[in-house]
């Protein structure tokens, strides 16, 4: 049988910027440092997944914006030259936040300020290790997840999609996921949706009636156990604000490791996002 591709929509259209093509974004891939702030970016690039832009040459690009999926309207910035990096920025629809290391966004956070002319307000963008075994948690509804689940994942609730690869199959071999599986649905979800040479995240998520009982936990310590047996580091990053995840993670034995930063425009995210001119 043919692979089951994810249900990924078109980008938004971009006018005057041409993205880089799958095999510039695997080149751009390789050229960013083995960190746990950009496992997403190299999985997701590997994989054809994201749409990055850049200024000047791609062996050394003064600027990079990297638009990830799944995380709609928080576009990644990297880079030497912030003045370049807004004048990508400025011509791409829909953002209202921009996420990136601390020194980077440090003289980038002025310009969008100046450019953007609403309030703004600072998020951390927080990442944490797990570089011992995690500690137990089970759940009688939760378990890892295999081929023959993807009717399963199909049908669950958007929020509840893994993602980071192009086919289902590959988010099942290459990625690992589990869940908590009640009444026959998915109701929470662990899954590593991209990794680099050292590094594996891993991502949560509950539907709200069913929080609290221990199943996130649960789903993730499965999934930390077999990144670990492959030879990785497990990485869990949240916001500075979302206690919830900070607790589900130190409850599996996450230890603090560093943080970038999100400048926010809450007013753009509430009228649509960022109009290019």
């Amino acid at each position: 049988m043919p692979p089951t591709p994810m249900p990924y929509g078109d980008w938004p259209r971009v006018d005057g910027l041409t993205a880089l093509t799958p095999s510039e974004g695997v080149q751009l891939a390789e050229q960013l440092p083995v960190t746990p702030f950009f496992v997403l970016s190299y999985g997701y690039l590997r994989h054809g997944i994201d749409r990055a832009f850049a200024a000047g040459p791609l062996g050394d690009p003064e600027a990079v914006i990297i638009e990830h999926r799944g995380f709609t309207g928080e576009p990644e910035y990297h880079g030497r030259n912030p003045e370049a990096g807004w004048a990508l920025l400025s011509r791409i629809p829909g953002w209202f936040c921009v996420n990136g290391l601390t020194d980077d966004m440090a003289p980038f956070a002025p310009i969008l300020e100046r450019e953007v002319r609403l309030p703004s307000r600072w998020l951390g963008d927080l990442f944490y290790t797990l570089e011992t075994e995690p500690r137990p948690h089970s759940h009688p509804s939760v378990r890892l997840l295999g081929a023959p689940d993807i009717p399963l994942l199909q049908r669950a609730a958007p929020e509840l999609r893994i993602g980071g690869y192009p086919t289902y199959e590959e988010a099942l071999t290459e990625g690992v996921a589990a869940a908590a599986i009640i009444d026959g649905r998915i109701v929470a979800v662990a899954d590593n949706s991209a990794s680099n040479r050292r590094y594996a995240d891993i991502g949560v998520t509950t539907l709200e009636p069913y929080r609290r009982r221990g199943l996130s936990s649960a789903a993730a310590y499965l999934v930390a156990r077999e990144v670990q047996a492959r030879g990785l580091i497990p990485i869990w990053s949240t916001s500075s604000t979302n206690r919830a995840s900070q607790r589900v993670a130190t409850k599996l034995g996450f230890r603090p490791h560093s943080r970038g930063e999100f400048l926010v425009f809450d007013q753009l995210k509430e009228t649509g996002g960022y109009r290019p001119a």
